[in-house]
């Protein structure tokens, strides 16, 4: 398992959005987390992209 992990609280933030387009199975897999968790959708993929985007490495082709 690596070190770094997604902590998932629920939180009650409403804010404007735009629509965004995944696979039909990272949609079931977020739909199972939302069941597990209670977090709104919206807000657990805003999350994984957060994280994402705090954690990313962009490597040369070479």
């Amino acid at each position: 398992m690596s070190e770094k992990q997604l902590i998932l609280k629920a939180e009650k933030v409403s804010k404007a959005t735009m629509p965004v387009f995944i696979d039909i199975d990272q949609h079931q897999k977020l739909l199972a987390l939302k069941s597990e968790t209670g977090i709104p959708l919206r807000r657990l993929v805003e999350m994984f992209i957060d994280f994402g985007l705090e954690n990313v490495v962009i490597e040369d082709e070479d």
